[in-house]
């Protein structure tokens, strides 16, 4: 996997204090500085729009294919209160994982995906998130090795 598909730390938002669903999808996608984020929105919108993207566990990882997009794109919003997702499970959500792959690319879409879920599964990696104390710290624990 490239190193542009990993999460930089310009694009983790620590102390997200949106107030709805919508808010805190419209803040990372302004995050994205190089992006139109009312496209992103519209994208991310238009698949919580079949199904909460909502994993459980106080996570959630939003997604969505993206023409013209180069390589995959990955922003993380880290939200200390909670916030109502719509989650699987019905807890809030305290870590959203936005995802834009290539228009092309559905199998490394699905892999990255898979990937992401597999590591956010794990109580000790969601709880280094919330306790990080910089979004370097946070970028750090989606390495190579941890999305393998």
């Amino acid at each position: 996997m490239d190193k542009t598909t990993l999460i930089q730390p310009e694009r983790v938002l620590p102390d997200s204090e949106a107030s709805s669903k919508r808010a805190l999808l419209t803040e990372m996608a302004h995050s994205l500085s190089s992006m139109d984020p009312d496209r992103v929105l519209e994208v991310v919108m238009a698949r919580e729009h079949l199904g909460s993207t909502g994993i459980g566990h106080g996570v959630a990882i939003p997604h969505g294919r993206m023409p013209d997009l180069a390589n995959p794109v990955i922003a993380l919003v880290r939200h200390k209160e909670g916030i109502d997702f719509d989650a699987i499970d019905g807890a809030p959500v305290h870590i959203v994982i936005l995802l834009l792959v290539p228009d092309s690319e559905d199998q490394a879409h699905l892999e990255l995906l898979a990937r992401l879920a597999r590591l956010l599964q794990q109580g000790p990696i969601r709880d280094s998130i919330m306790h990080a104390d910089s979004p370097e710290a946070i970028a750090r624990l989606f390495d190579d090795e941890s999305l393998q």
